[in-house]
């Protein structure tokens, strides 16, 4: 027996063993499990640690970085700007704004391009005098440090840094030609800007939702009949000014940008419907509709044109495009004062009115059928660009197609009906316009408004979209310099919130008119329409 219990003492050894190399295995890896948690822990504290460190010496300039509001020892009202650190900063810019406001939409705005370390402030007078000598002023600042961040200091004192990126929503013509500048705003201002196109037919409604829910979105480039509705739904903020930025724009540009003596954008192209002329086929510019008419007639009896002028129209209208032949014959929306549109009083339906719709149904499908709803923009602008008539009325999208068909081309304004006194044409402002729940529209305004104030940059971009744009200097090409002067002269169309509602009124009315419907029953029709929408929301 005792022989036997040896015989199995190898295999009870054995077993004995494995049990403890498991137990040994266990307890290692229980070791090893605690020894890396505990080295995980310490690389966490140690890399919050470099972080911290990091984020310290990312701040260390910045916070040395400190402006106030006060007054000259001669009294003059002002911003106190200081930097103890031991480099300049750039791109400063600072926002007085009164005590009980919490954001920057109200207040006056003043700019230093370089400011450099020094044991004592430098001063920054405000441009315009405050109202009220005693009222106490806090100071928003923004600038570049040494090292290419753009931080903000809010009136509160809280520091914090602006994100090197902006996004802007555009239509294709402008993100494209915009784009063209990525590169160049890149290495001027070490911000990233993204043109997103957003094509022509993005509506207002898809803008705002997108606005909304997209906080990346910081700008957007639209025409500025925009604004109402995109204030009323709280989708734009307000953009201020240093007075030599505002400076570089014209004054007729930034008030059609203005609502209640607000500013909501930054003028890039501008734009109106005006005459092309075909220099080959109508050498003189006529000073009446009726002499267009009768040159263009002339010409289509040769048989050198297939009709006297083209002008788009389509099937759902284009007022802005038509409105020249309508206000040059009479016609009337609203009534206008010192103030601006007066849209509680609509001239529709007046006797100046229905007489310039006679003047359309005259034009078209049931007259002469020079304006049909066949004849939309590609339509139109290859009738002019193919030589088959000797005038276009069109705004300068049509530019880049003329120029590319090497059609001979003069600008002029848009005659109006002979004996008439009309209105002035509309004129548009694309505007770039800040998103309201934008994370870096800070970032843009100050920005852009720097970029867009150069000339070089204004006139860079009128080349690229072959359109004039909101600066003062005069365009080399001369059609789109005569486009600019017409801009100038023209009256910018309303901006209430109600304008949507408004051009599809308008165009319904036109084209029904164009279609063959009595005038006076048109117009009458309108005029309650509209009507009832400034009722409705005023």
């Amino acid at each position: 027996m005792a022989a036997g219990v040896l015989e199995q003492a190898p295999d009870w050894m054995q077993g004995v063993g494995s049990l403890l190399a498991l137990v040994f295995a266990s307890v290692a890896v229980v070791v090893a499990r605690r020894t890396y948690g505990i080295e995980s822990e310490r690389d966490r504290v140690n890399a919050e640690r470099r972080e911290k460190q990091d984020l310290f010496e990312r701040r260390s300039q910045a916070a040395r970085i400190s402006a106030w509001w006060g007054r000259s020892p001669e009294g003059e009202p002002g911003v106190f700007v200081r930097n103890a650190s031991e480099a300049p900063v750039y791109q400063l810019y600072a926002t007085i704004l009164p005590a009980e406001r919490r954001y920057e939409d109200d207040g006056t705005k003043v700019q230093n391009l370089v400011v450099p370390p020094a044991p004592e402030p430098i001063f920054l007078p405000t441009p315009d005098p405050i109202a009220r000598p005693a009222a106490v002023r806090r100071v928003m600042v923004t600038f570049t440090d040494a090292s290419g961040v753009r931080w903000q200091r809010n009136q509160y004192g809280r520091l914090r840094e602006l994100q090197p990126h902006v996004t802007v929503l555009a239509d294709d013509v402008r993100a494209a030609a915009l784009s063209n500048f990525r590169e160049d705003f890149r290495d001027t201002y070490g911000v990233d800007v993204s043109f997103q196109a957003k094509g022509l037919t993005m509506t207002l409604d898809r803008l705002t939702e997108e606005m909304a829910t997209v906080r990346d979105v910081d700008a957007v480039v639209y025409p500025h009949d925009w604004i109402g509705a995109l204030i009323e739904r709280d989708s734009i903020a307000p953009t201020l000014l240093t007075a030599d930025h505002r400076a570089a724009f014209p004054e007729w540009a930034l008030r059609a940008l203005t609502v209640d003596g607000r500013l909501y954008g930054i003028p890039t192209t501008i734009d109106t419907a005006a005459l092309l002329r075909n220099t080959d086929l109508a050498p003189e510019a006529p000073a009446t509709f009726e002499e267009l008419l009768e040159t263009g007639l002339a010409l289509q009896a040769a048989g050198r044109v297939e009709q006297p002028f083209a002008l788009r129209v389509g099937a759902a209208g284009e007022p802005f495009q038509i409105w020249p032949l309508f206000a040059g014959a009479g016609g009337r929306l609203f009534e206008t004062t010192e103030a601006g549109w007066d849209p509680s009083r609509i001239l529709l339906a007046t006797e100046e009115s229905v007489a310039a719709l006679t003047h359309l149904r005259e034009l078209g499908e049931a007259g002469l059928g020079v304006l049909r709803r066949s004849v939309d923009r590609a339509e139109a602008i290859e009738l002019f660009c193919a030589g088959r008539t000797p005038f276009l009325v069109s705004t300068a999208d049509a530019m880049k197609h003329v120029r590319a068909a090497g059609i001979p081309v003069a600008v002029s304004a848009v005659p109006g009906v002979d004996g008439v006194s009309g209105e002035p044409t509309f004129t548009a402002v694309h505007g770039l316009m800040l998103a309201r729940h934008g994370r870096s529209r800070v970032t843009a305004m100050d920005l852009f408004a720097d970029y867009l104030a150069h000339d070089d940059v204004m006139d860079a971009l009128c080349r690229h979209v072959v359109a004039p744009v909101g600066a003062h200097g005069v365009p080399g090409d001369p059609a789109v310099a005569e486009y600019t002067r017409l801009c100038a002269a023209g009256r910018p169309m309303p901006a209430f919130p109600q304008m949507k509602q408004t051009w599809n009124v308008l165009a319904r009315m036109e084209v029904a008119v164009i279609a063959g419907e009595d005038p006076k029953v048109a117009a009458t029709a309108a005029a309650r329409e509209i009507e009832k929408l400034y009722q409705r929301t005023g």
